[in-house]
C-alpha cells in the first residue's frame, strides 16, 4: 500500500500545522498554575470561616469540613492563623508546599 503524491503533501501539511500549533501554545500547556500567597493569605483572614481558601489551595475535603463547622467560629479562627502564616512564609516555599 503506497500513499499517494496528494496524500503524502497532505500529511506533511499536517504534521507542519501541528508543530506550528506546538510551538505557539507550548508555554501554555506546559506552565503549571501556581497559588498566589497574598491571595490565598487573605482568603484565610476574611474568609476563614468557610474554607474558601482551602477550596483556593486545591483541598476541598478540608473545605467541605470548614463548612460543616463554621457555625462553630473555630474554622474562623484556624483560618486567621493560618493566613498569617501565609503571610510569613516565603514565597518559594509557599509554592513547594501549595503548587
Amino acid at each position: 500500500m503506497t500513499l499517494t503524491d496528494k496524500e503524502k503533501k497532505k500529511i506533511e501539511e499536517e504534521e507542519k500545522y501541528r508543530a506550528q500549533v506546538k510551538s505557539k501554545y507550548s508555554p501554555v500547556l506546559e506552565s503549571k498554575t501556581s497559588k498566589s500567597r497574598i491571595a490565598a493569605a487573605l482568603l484565610a483572614i476574611f474568609l476563614g470561616d468557610f474554607g474558601i481558601h482551602k477550596f483556593y489551595l486545591g483541598k476541598p475535603v478540608q473545605g467541605i469540613i470548614y463548612l460543616l463547622f463554621f457555625w462553630t467560629f473555630i474554622p474562623g479562627f484556624i483560618g486567621f492563623f493560618e493566613g498569617i502564616i501565609y503571610l510569613l512564609m516565603s514565597d518559594k516555599s509557599f509554592e513547594n508546599k501549595y503548587s
